[in-house]
């Protein structure tokens, strides 16, 4: 629960943006607006995705198989 606190009490402004330091804004409001970008030493990083992570293979023999010629005489018999 502190750190839904901790991300509540800081406060973003419009002079923390990455544009406006970088004399890149548009806009002449002082308050953040949907574009804000943190400013960050290694300029414009995209936001982090969530990892691709492969399932284990779950079934050693696809359903749709053929039959081999052992089960096809059974089932014919």
């Amino acid at each position: 629960m502190p750190a839904v606190q901790s991300k509540r009490s800081c406060q973003v402004s419009c002079e923390d943006c990455f544009f406006r330091q970088n004399s890149l804004c548009a806009v002449s409001d002082s308050e953040p607006c949907a574009t804000f970008r943190p400013n960050h030493p290694d300029g414009l990083r995209p936001p982090k995705q969530m990892r691709f992570v492969f399932r284990q293979e779950r079934r050693r023999q696809s359903a749709w198989a053929m039959p081999d010629a052992e089960q096809q005489a059974l089932l014919h018999a």
